[in-house]
């Protein structure tokens, strides 16, 4: 007697390791995006909204890109060092330090 397994003879068996560490890859690289390139106007406004939340402590949400996926980050700003090209942003009592290159957006919240 011939049993019928549909659909099931058709999926795959169970993928090795590998397989299922480069499927992942492969989704991570799709999702990635190119740096966006800001224009000194930009740069300028961003600038201009990182000194008004440093000054008058005004939170502000800052879109930072990394490995070609964007991070948001929210807070404060607590020290901006332009030799060193970074930028210390205070979110619930925790300091994150922020390259000054990575940034591609900041907004006041």
């Amino acid at each position: 007697m011939i049993r019928d397994r549909g659909k099931i003879k058709w999926l795959p068996a169970h993928f090795m390791p590998e397989h299922r560490a480069m499927l992942k890859r492969i989704i991570i690289d799709d999702l990635k995006q190119k740096k966006p390139h800001l224009d000194e106007h930009e740069f300028e406004e961003i600038g201009y909204i990182v000194m008004e939340s440093l000054k008058y402590t005004i939170p502000i949400r800052v879109t930072i890109w990394k490995d070609g996926l964007f991070e948001f980050t929210t807070g404060i700003v607590d020290k901006v060092d332009m030799h060193m090209k970074y930028l210390l942003l205070e979110s619930n009592g925790e300091l994150s330090r922020i390259s000054i290159q990575e940034i591609t957006a900041v907004e006041r919240i």
